[in-house]
């Protein structure tokens, strides 16, 4: 959509290409973070970004790629099927997972990745930089079972 029509409220004419861009961020993002251990969001956004990625679909990636990750892998956790947007101390919203319309995409790509022979580094990696995977990790090292946990709304903020 260009700038005027974004300004005058006119609708994109190609959606498809959009979602298809979209698509081609996720898929070129899982090797991109999947090979990364150690940096940090604002390091991994730059990283996304010089190679052709906007900053916005590179934040929402970070941002819920790790999730739809852990949540593959460890697909007998019964998970919320709400998160939390924090914009401020007194403002948060609560959002479903299944009207996230770019998170429904990764969740999709990472279904494909999955069945197309994936790399036990790159799912650790990734789904490593979840803080759900490192409260359920912290949890069975401090003894905890895998039967046991009880997970909370995500909260993310924004």
């Amino acid at each position: 959509m260009s700038f005027w029509n974004k300004i005058l409220g006119k609708k994109d004419n190609n959606p498809t290409k959009e979602t298809s861009d979209f698509d081609s961020d996720v898929k070129k993002s899982i090797d991109i973070i999947g090979s990364k251990k150690s940096l940090e969001n604002d390091e991994l956004l730059t990283l996304l970004t010089r190679n052709g990625i906007e900053e916005n679909s590179g934040i929402e990636i970070i941002t819920f790629l790790p999730i739809a990750f852990v949540r593959k892998w460890l697909a007998d956790v019964d998970w919320p099927k709400t998160y939390l947007e924090q914009y401020s101390e007194s403002k948060r919203i609560s959002k479903r997972f299944s009207d996230n319309h770019q998170y429904l995409t990764m969740e999709k790509i990472v279904d494909q990745y999955w069945n197309d022979n994936p790399n036990n580094d790159v799912i650790v990696n990734i789904a490593g930089r979840s803080s759900e995977f490192n409260a359920i990790n912290q949890l069975l090292n401090d003894g905890g079972k895998m039967a046991n946990i009880k997970m909370t709304e995500t909260v993310i903020i924004r």
